[in-house]
């Protein structure tokens, strides 16, 4: 077929839809090393009964402690009671009343706080019999019972012996929050960057999102009502009034009543759990502002990717610390649950997670139950950039030809929620004949260097039409015969002679 046609050539690439426009999270700076035992026992094994070293282990240690912790270094511990949970407890029951009322009135519930304190009083009256140092944190009782204590890493061992029966300690994650950053996103987008949802259908309406992170500035005019425009509103003042003195925040911060947490009809609540008061407000990150506006904000600048939905805002980093402990963490998941959120986001996670090892197995089931209530859990992929990152041949990006080697974080390896990366877009040129993209390489000349056919094309235009003809045979001298091809692109089929030679001849 000799005959002339047109072709286009574009900067433009296939637009991939992306399910959020961007996590940028925490990395984590303390992890606790995964085992079942405590190091110390090991040491006083014999070799002869090295076969048999079950005998000599504490069945109460979830995790040993990290190589590089200090014993003189302040860590957080979480207490696991033998004691149904309350979300476990509501679910033999036949459900004729809601969650909530179950918990505010029924008397199981009120069972179930008698024992967890009960266990409580246990274990620390041991701790003061062997005179350990301690303060005691935050309490559980919806997804796990328990309760957080803080000791010194010297004190771990003689505290795992101190649990009743049934009781695990697992020493807590800190972790370290991100400066705030953007990354490209070449689908379609607002010029802030954020995914343009409005074509979507569906603009948050009547949802409920709750946001784990460094905290909001809520007098930013992306969270005030009078950019709220939704008819519906999934979590009300009496909502929250109804609730408020059976969150964890209450029984941290003490009378804590709704009008410290309800900041207005598009935040109905907000908290810090790392700092242990009403106000979310971060003195010196404002990342947790930045992923909130991603998500729920709008002003005249800012929309987000579902603008009428309302914030949950729930500080997890502290501002004396610049951390965040998986013990904050696990109290802002359970006042999740009793709020009955929507969907919860957590912009963090540790490298290299796991997934249904023995040594999260605390974790997992807090993340399983959550996603039994109903609520979306959407996390961080990672936090340590590609595999790639460096290589001055891909400019920091994976290719198909050398592909990202990177884990997923935990705890977005786990199976109760949603894992989600984000991705810099490469311009990649293209030729366009009818609906066919045909994605190409550029040439090199006989000293190896590119000849960047696209550029020379286009200059400053996006894509430019030009016409193109088919070359019969392999491109030799005879096969030009009657051709005119002058200014035009010619397209040489393969085969006998070199590119190089082809090229020459066109």
């Amino acid at each position: 077929m000799n005959k002339n046609s047109l072709m286009k050539v574009s900067r433009n690439v296939i637009a991939l839809l992306m399910a959020v426009a961007m996590f940028i999270g925490a990395v984590p700076v303390v992890p606790a090393q995964a085992s079942g035992y405590e190091a110390s026992y090991i040491q006083k094994l014999d070799n002869s009964l090295a076969a048999d070293y079950t005998a000599y282990l504490n069945d109460s240690v979830a995790f040993r402690l990290a190589d590089h912790i200090q014993e003189d270094e302040e860590i957080s511990v979480i207490i696991t009671l033998p004691v149904v949970s309350l979300m476990d407890a509501y679910e033999d029951t036949d459900k004729s009343v809601s969650f909530s009322d179950y918990v505010l009135y029924s008397e199981d519930a009120a069972q179930v706080r008698q024992q967890i304190a009960q266990e409580k009083e246990a274990i620390l009256a041991k701790l003061e019999e062997q005179a350990i140092a301690y303060t005691t944190g935050e309490e559980y009782d919806t997804l796990v019972c328990g309760f957080e204590l803080v000791i010194q890493a010297a004190d771990y061992a003689a505290t795992c012996q101190s649990l009743t029966k049934g009781a695990k300690a697992t020493v807590g994650e800190v972790y370290k929050a991100m400066e705030t950053e953007l990354v490209e996103n070449p689908v379609s987008v607002y010029e802030t960057g954020i995914f343009k949802s409005g074509e979507s259908g569906y603009d948050g309406s009547g949802m409920v999102v709750a946001v784990l992170d460094t905290g909001l500035d809520s007098n930013h005019t992306a969270f005030s009502v009078d950019n709220f425009t939704s008819d519906h509103l999934g979590l009300t003042y009496e909502d929250v009034a109804a609730v408020v003195n059976q969150t964890v925040a209450n029984k941290q911060y003490g009378g804590l009543g709704v009008d410290d947490v309800y900041i207005n009809e598009k935040v109905p609540f907000g908290f810090d759990y790392a700092d242990n008061d009403p106000d979310p407000y971060s003195t010196h990150n404002n990342h947790g502002t930045h992923v909130s506006g991603v998500i729920v904000g709008k002003d005249d600048v800012i929309t987000g990717v579902a603008p009428n939905a309302q914030l949950v805002s729930m500080k997890i980093f502290s501002d004396i610390m610049d951390t965040a402990r998986a013990a904050w963490i696990l109290s802002a998941l359970e006042d999740c649950v009793i709020l009955g959120v929507d969907v919860i986001n957590m912009s963090l996670g540790t490298a290299c997670g796991f997934n249904r090892e023995s040594e999260e197995e605390l974790l997992n089931g807090v993340y399983d139950k959550i996603r039994a209530a109903g609520i979306s859990v959407v996390v961080a992929a990672s936090n340590s950039y590609s595999s790639a990152y460096g290589s001055e041949a891909n400019g920091n990006l994976g290719l198909t030809s050398n592909p990202d080697t990177g884990t997923v974080g935990s705890p977005g390896t786990y199976e109760g929620v949603l894992s989600v990366a984000s991705i810099n877009g490469v311009e990649t040129p293209y030729l366009m004949h009818g609906d066919t993209i045909i994605y190409y390489d550029e040439a090199n000349n006989s000293a190896a260097e590119e000849r960047n056919f696209v550029a020379d094309l286009l200059g400053d235009k996006e894509s430019v039409e030009m016409e193109y003809v088919i070359i019969p045979g392999v491109g030799r001298s005879a096969d030009y015969t009657g051709l005119d091809v002058a200014g035009k692109v010619a397209l040489v089929r393969r085969g006998d002679n070199t590119f190089e030679e082809k090229a020459l001849i066109a």
